[in-house]
């Protein structure tokens, strides 16, 4: 958490959510899953209250208000969990359970008060061994170590608890937020991991550098404490922990990420430093592998959660940011895209970071896929604790998320205020009050939020609807069933409220089944931390890891509770302990408490090696590097959504030589040519000498095809130039055309093409007119300098020699503008066996021109084409569905992305020289709440247009206007405004009337741009199947990556539908931005999959049906 430096846009929810939320809204409080309960029924009248003054405050120590936490726990064996409270500048307390939701406060009588220091997180486990619950307590923000020395109160079994921290070696000193105990080593008793965090000193841009990536400080590192006969020894050093000064660590996850029986840690951190992603080998040992595993990580990363969402049997990673959710919020807190602290960052070691939650989705173990947007659960401001567990017992994890921050110093109009009260301090020499600075500070008082699972991977925003939607500044929270009825309550530590308590009402409204798991371990983990247990009903298999430190600061219930649905038998428990044995049960009665001992485990768990039965498997690259040019379009073109100079390499596949096998041309950046590559007859390729493409390594290879220009029975090459970085009439931008002399050696044509410039994007061959020879339609990409408005596309006649003439105007009316076409195909959709042509593009329908004797015309809307405007990359064709006729799919922007759309709630664009100075000004715009809003800050915005400066000097006076309220009528007049209202990757069906169904492929496809399609048998099932790839980096700060996806296959099943394979089956594992795909066959006869990747070398796949 700190003063922002970059910024996001949530739009509209989506349609499916709004009906969703429609029908729930209309509740009564009875009706409500949750009712808060008051102090005075239940007794719990903790408040963290906090006082500030001139020489403590928010501006002296930022992590003031980072609240308290609460651990839960069944302290005197009664069967009813317990809750500890912890507090900052207050005493911490211990509530004793005696039913009914009603407490009894003992902390003092118990001996765990804890007062007069800086208590943080809180957490419950068995330290000794004896069966009893210990509380352990975190400190931080004394200046002095002593008073940072956190504490361990050792259950004495009969109410009342010993501080033993100095006896059990775990009273570090460092500044703690939280700690948990497992069994990393798997050697029968519970080790230590101590969450520690810096300093202000070191928290600022300033301090970036490699050198403090690798300055340490004992007070500011995490340390893992292994458990040594009862004494805890730091082994932080030797188990691969980093140690630096930049770490903030501010949540810890513990999971088996990759099922091999080890637990494995994530620790989320604040500013600048990147997360951590341990590993463990098994071995005593960790491998930090964050950059192995995931693309990109929340940037202020605050509290945590791993649960299985999918109920896939791997476990996925949420973490927490900052980002609000609505418009206005997001305009009072954003400043300008900061790209050159994004590249500062990048240059010395940091990882990709934005600010939002992440919810990185386990892709079999192989890596994560951050699926936070298309979830819906990325913006839920300044948030602490995220907690995934079933509330309604429907069989699928829900998630509560808490936020609030009392003084919000990330306000833009606070923070001008506090920069012209430095200038006036320094002009008058008159010392700041700080008090007064601090009264004039906002609060962010917010309600928490609470998403129910959909089981789509997507979750619908449910506050009021569940009687969540009380607006406290909250932090720490725990999950338990206070009453045991089977459902779990809520617990949450508010900052200057009382704590609240919620009582689940799922048993009355909803009756969904259940089962409770106890454990019952052996040995020193009398607990079973660390057990997991896998429950089977109804089709359905859950998991669930006994690990009950989670969230913020905080600690859950140790019984671990499954909703099953209506289901009314449980076909299948199964545990596996931290010793690897396991125990399974089946046809279990639901709803009721079932206790299981590791004492009745006596099979050892199979871990051998998996054979590799993947459907692809990898083969021997090309030995080729794309070399992207390092080029900012931001810089000269402000307002672009994304950036338009990374759209290469692309691939063109035929047999140049006549030997009768396919080579590969692959293009290159600017400033590095691309490459023809020769297939051998023994395998491999290698790169061909006959072409000069070094002589035009100052063009961007963009498109390219082989096809036989000029009738004399070999391939020649056409590229299409293209790229952003251009100026429009800039020679680089002028297509070649290189002819075959015979034997793949290739002359570059001096007068065969028309004289056009043009930022290209493809060139597909084909004989539309049928008299013999190929033709050429051109797909123009973008107008550099002057987005959106559309460059020239071109259909080129060969006159039978090779020479080309461009006669767009005469043959295709309409096509010559047609839009920022990015691909497109020559097809025959309607059987007339004539050249039709079908396009994709950026802010374009799918568009259809049928070929009517030779001549081309316009039946986009009547084909079906209507409000399917989108950012599309990509189409291929085949006949998926087996009915005679040719069917499509096309790659789309997706939907995992900040930018939201519909058909009613559009993104659009308004474009127009609005400030007369000769450059196009590009405005995005979204809808929020049935709005329409300028995507842009007013930083951002006001630097393209200085007028708007005069027009709006605080951000209060721009974030809630809308397009229309920022512009004149008079201004907006004349503007270009183009929507796109489908991110959907899609399946287009031919009806075989002339008309088409457009649907949405599997939700895996909509992770990430699209830009590569390839179609075949795969797995020779008599069905068509698709390959995609895709991702996109080169967005705006405040967007971050788009990079979720390794690689797509699915399986088509001849009727339209498609199975999506995950990577342990496809074997797919393409990291990086694929911008292209082709099929050729290899010397031994095999399909190969060529995939081209953006600044990186190809990789080939083939199918694997041995």
């Amino acid at each position: 958490m700190s003063i922002k430096s970059s910024f996001y846009l949530l739009c509209n929810n989506s349609f499916y959510s709004l009906i969703i939320l429609y029908f729930l809204s209309g509740c009564t409080d009875s009706e409500r899953l949750f009712t808060q309960l008051s102090s005075s029924h239940t007794g719990v009248k903790f408040q963290n209250i906090l006082q500030e003054t001139d020489e403590f405050n928010v501006l002296t120590y930022g992590y003031l208000y980072n609240g308290g936490g609460v651990a839960v726990g069944d302290i005197n064996k009664d069967d009813l969990p317990d809750l500890y409270f912890t507090g900052n500048m207050v005493g911490s307390r211990l509530y004793l359970n005696k039913g009914d939701f009603k407490f009894e406060e003992i902390a003092k009588d118990a001996g765990v008060f804890a007062e007069g220091n800086w208590n943080t997180g809180t957490t419950m486990a068995d330290v000794n061994g004896d069966g009893y619950l210990d509380i352990y307590v975190c400190r931080s923000a004394a200046v002095n170590p002593d008073r940072r020395r956190n504490l361990l109160f050792i259950n004495n079994g009969d109410l009342t608890f010993t501080e033993m921290g100095n006896k059990y070696g775990v009273d570090d000193s460092g500044y703690t937020t939280q700690a948990a105990f497992f069994d990393y080593d798997n050697d029968g008793d519970l080790d230590l991991y101590i969450l520690n965090h810096s300093t202000q000193e070191f928290a600022g841009l300033g301090k970036i550098s490699k050198h403090n990536k690798k300055r340490k400080n004992k007070a500011y590192s995490d340390k893992l404490m292994k458990n040594e006969n009862g004494k805890f020894i730091d082994v932080s050093d030797q188990v691969g922990l980093i140690s630096n000064v930049l770490g903030f660590g501010l949540g810890i996850a513990i999971s088996d990420l990759n099922n091999d029986g080890w637990l494995d840690i994530y620790i989320s951190n604040d500013y600048n430093e990147q997360d951590y992603l341990y590993f463990n080998n098994g071995d005593g040992t960790f491998k930090e592998s964050l950059e192995d595993y995931i693309g990109h990580v929340s940037l202020y990363s605050m509290g945590s959660d791993i649960a299985d969402i999918n109920n896939d049997g791997f476990t996925d990673i949420m973490t927490l940011d900052m980002l609000p959710e609505h418009n206005y919020r997001i305009k009072m807190t954003s400043g300008p895209d900061n790209f050159e602290k994004l590249s500062y960052l990048w240059k010395n070691g940091f990882y990709h970071q934005t600010m939002r939650n992440m919810l990185q989705l386990n892709q079999g173990g192989s890596y994560f896929s951050e699926i936070g947007q298309f979830s819906g659960i990325s913006n839920t401001d300044w948030s602490w604790a995220s907690l995934f567990t079933d509330f309604d017992n429907d069989g699928y994890k829900d998630l509560f998320i808490t936020n609030g921050y009392k003084k919000d110093y990330t306000n833009m109009d606070f923070m001008n205020y506090v920069v012209q009260e430095r200038i006036n301090e320094k002009k008058n020499k008159k010392k700041i009050n700080l008090s007064e600075v601090i009264k004039k500070m906002p609060s962010t008082i917010e309600e928490n939020y609470t998403y129910k699972n959909n089981g789509d991977l997507t979750f619908t925003k449910v506050n009021k609807a569940w009687g969540l939607d009380q607006k406290t500044l909250s932090n720490g929270a725990a999950y338990v069933d206070l009453d045991n009825d089977g459902d779990m309550d809520l617990v949450v530590n508010n900052i200057e409220e009382r704590a609240s308590i919620y009582k689940n009402n799922s048993e009355r409204l909803n009756k969904n089944n259940f089962i409770k798991i106890k454990l019952e371990g052996e040995g020193k983990n009398k607990f079973g931390i660390g057990a997991k247990v896998k429950v089977t009903s109804g089709g359905t298999t859950q998991i669930q890891e006994l690990i009950n430190t989670r969230g913020y600061q905080s600690s859950v219930d140790f019984n671990l509770n499954f909703g099953i649905g209506k289901s009314r038998i449980i076909d299948r428990v199964e545990v596996v302990w931290p010793n690897q044995k396991k125990q399974v049960i089946t046809a279990v009665q639901p709803n009721q408490k079932l206790t299981l001992y590791q004492r009745d485990a006596k099979v050892n768990i199979n871990r051998e090696e998996i054979s590799n039965n993947s459907l692809f498997q990898e083969v021997t690259p090309i030995d080729f590097l794309h070399k992207e040019n390092n080029y900012n379009d931001f810089k000269r073109e402000i307002m672009l959504p994304h950036m338009l100079s990374t759209l290469g390499p692309k691939l063109a596949v035929g047999d140049i030589n006549g030997d009768g096998l396919e080579d590969v041309f692959i293009g290159g950046a600017k400033g590095s040519a691309g490459g023809i590559f020769i297939q051998s007859p023994s395998g491999g390729f290698y790169r061909s000498k006959k072409i000069n493409l070094e002589a035009d390594a100052a063009s961007e290879d963009i498109g390219a095809v082989f096809f036989d220009a000029d009738g004399d029975q070999d391939l020649d090459l056409y590229v299409v130039s293209g790229g952003n970085e251009f100026q429009k009439t800039d020679s680089s931008l002028k297509d070649r055309l290189y002819l075959n002399q015979g034997t793949g050696n290739f002359i570059k044509s001096k007068d065969n093409l028309p004289d056009n410039f043009s930022s290209g994007s493809i060139v597909k061959a084909a004989d539309y007119d049928s008299d013999g020879d190929i033709d050429l339609f051109v797909g123009g990409r973008i107008l550099p300098n002057e987005y959106p408005y559309a460059p020239q596309s071109f259909l080129l006649q060969n006159n039978g020699k090779g020479v080309f003439e461009d006669v767009t105007e005469n043959i295709a009316s309409g096509l010559k503008n047609i839009g920022m076409v990015s691909d497109a195909l020559w097809t025959d959709f309607n059987g007339d066996s004539l050249k039709d042509l079908i396009l994709v593009g950026e802010w374009m329908p799918i568009t259809l021109f049928v070929n009517q004797n030779g001549k081309f015309k316009n039946i986009s809307e009547e084909a079906g084409f209507r409000n399917t405007e989108g950012w599309w990359n990509v189409i291929e064709q085949a006949d998926f569905d087996k009915d005679g006729d040719i069917d499509y799919v096309a790659g789309n922007f997706g939907l995992n992305s900040q930018l939201k759309t519909s058909v009613d709630f559009p993104i659009g664009i308004y474009a127009k020289d609005y400030d007369n100075n000769g450059s196009v000004d590009p405005i995005l715009s979204c809808y929020d709440e049935g709005k329409n809003y300028p995507v842009f800050s007013k930083d951002d915005i006001q630097q393209q247009l200085t007028f708007l400066k005069k027009r709006f000097v605080k951000y209060n006076e721009y974030a809630g206007l809308t397009i229309e309220q920022v512009f004149t009528p008079k201004e907006l007049e004349g503007a270009k405004v183009l929507y796109a209202k489908n991110f959907e990757t899609s399946y287009i069906e031919n009806l075989g009337n002339g008309e088409f169904k457009v649907s949405a492929l599997p939700k895996q496809s909509q992770f990430s741009p699209i830009y590569g399609l390839s179609s075949g048998d795969f797995n020779k099932d008599g069905h068509i199947d698709i390959l995609m790839g895709g991702n996109f980096t080169a967005s705006r700060v405040k967007f971050g990556h788009y990079d979720a996806i390794k690689g797509i296959c699915l399986l088509g099943d001849s009727s339209g539908q498609f199975k999506y394979l995950d990577a342990s089956e496809s074997g797919l594992m393409i990291s990086g931005e694929v911008r292209d795909i082709k099929k050729l066959t290899s010397s031994d006869g095999d399909e190969y999959y060529v995939f081209v990747r953006n600044n990186d070398s190809p990789k080939i796949y083939k199918p694997n049906l041995n």
